[in-house]
C-alpha cells in the first residue's frame, strides 16, 4: 500500500515496499527523487527493468551497484 507525503521540496511522495528486500521507503518518482542523486550504471538499469517493476530502496539500489546481480526478489 502506498500513503502520498509532502516533501520539504513541496513535492509529493509515495511510502511504498522495496519489491528485494520488504523495507518501506520514500519515492517522488521525479527528477527530485533521492535517486536521481545516485549514479546507476546502465548494466544495472537494464538489470532492474528486467527484474523489477517498481523502485528499490536506496539499500538495494547502492547494494546493486556495487554487486550487480545480487538482487533478490521476493
Amino acid at each position: 500500500m502506498e500513503e502520498k507525503k509532502i516533501q520539504s521540496n513541496g513535492e509529493a511522495a509515495d511510502t511504498t515496499v522495496c519489491p528485494a528486500c520488504g523495507k518501506l521507503f520514500t519515492c517522488s518518482r521525479s527528477e527530485n527523487c533521492w535517486c536521481a542523486t545516485i549514479n546507476v550504471p546502465v548494466d544495472v538499469r537494464k538489470y532492474l527493468a528486467m527484474r523489477y517493476e517498481s523502485c528499490l530502496c536506496r539499500s538495494c539500489l547502492e547494494k546493486l551497484i556495487h554487486e550487480p546481480g545480487s538482487g533478490k526478489q521476493k
